[in-house]
């Protein structure tokens, strides 16, 4: 019987030394924990997550990495944390358009939003400015429109993601404006913010931390933003509303989400540390000097607040009748 004993407490310590994580939420970090964007390194998302990253691994003493799985317009890496282990070691900075804005988009989606994530909290949220190639003569978005009116199809616009708030907003904004333009798919703010300074696209409505770099160089010129007011990183350029669309109005979203079934005290832990590295003087800085804002919330406001964006958003998709290809 003794001998019996021995074999099962040894037999139960291999398991738990083979375990890659106990899966307890008392031991909860036990390994290394990876933060999924689902879009190429250097759009805002990325940025954000990176700067997340490193303050949630001191507060959490552990490795937190930041991986890339871009594609579909932030389906894939979505899918992929949807699917995950419920452990809290696989988490998902999301965004607008592949939690919300897309989804009408995409109606034979793998993956329920509503279903298959637990949401931790908002993380942040951005101004959408409207910037133009240099070599493009036009410094207003009255020029903008006339430009485009007296050369229609002539102007390539770039589409950060297919289904964003982005891709949204640009058709709404031909629709409203009254104008032709030849909409150009990306997998991300980076490649499309490197097209546009490239000029093989003239316009972008995209985020202003994938922009900021540019526009400081003089390789982008911002006209627009598409916020409610001024943003205080461009103090100088009018909202989109000013120039007479006052329709054109957006600030994408960021949310950290864990699959669904991850044990509630792992959601609250994490919960409590993203909240207080968002709530820092530091991080409210760096997201301020980048063209973003610092928020947070709790679980259950995140749940709530994406469950009426799905709504807000679909409502456009079928008042514009924009369509995925």
């Amino acid at each position: 019987m003794t001998r019996f004993r021995f074999v099962l407490a040894l037999l139960f310590g291999i398991a738990l030394a083979v375990a890659p994580h106990s899966g307890r939420a008392a031991d909860y970090p036990s390994a290394p924990i990876k933060i999924i964007v689902p879009f190429p390194p250097g759009g805002t998302t990325d940025i954000v997550a990176r700067i997340l990253a490193q303050k949630l691994g001191v507060a959490l003493n552990a490795t937190v990495i930041v991986e890339n799985k871009s594609g579909a317009g932030g389906i894939v890496g979505t899918d992929f944390v949807a699917k995950a282990a419920p452990d809290g070691y696989t988490l998902l900075l999301g965004n607008s358009g592949a939690l919300a804005a897309g989804l009408k988009l995409f109606p034979q989606l793998a993956y329920n939003v509503e279903r298959d994530f637990e949401p931790i909290s908002m993380v942040s949220d951005v101004t959408i400015a409207l910037a133009v190639n240099p070599d493009l003569p036009v410094k207003t978005v009255g020029e903008l429109v006339a430009y485009a009116k007296a050369n229609p199809n002539k102007l390539n616009a770039a589409i950060p993601s297919v289904g964003s708030m982005h891709h949204l907003l640009t058709e709404k904004f031909k629709e409203t404006a009254g104008i032709k333009f030849v909409s150009v798919p990306y997998k991300g703010s980076g490649p499309a913010v490197q097209d546009l300074i490239a000029d093989h696209v003239q316009m972008d409505f995209d985020n202003l931390p994938a922009l900021a770099p540019f526009i400081a160089a003089g390789k982008a010129r911002a006209i627009a933003v598409a916020s409610a007011e001024r943003s205080d990183a461009l103090p100088g350029v009018p909202t989109v509303k000013e120039a007479g669309y006052p329709d054109i109005v957006a600030s994408p979203w960021f949310a950290m989400v864990a699959p669904a079934h991850t044990p509630a005290p792992i959601i609250k832990r994490l919960n409590s540390e993203v909240v207080k590295i968002m709530q820092s003087d530091d991080m409210k800085k760096k997201l301020h000097d980048l063209g973003a804002n610092s928020i947070w919330s709790t679980p259950e406001e995140c749940r709530t607040f994406i469950k009426s964006e799905i709504v807000r958003w679909g409502k456009i998709v079928d008042e514009t009748g924009v369509k995925a290809e």
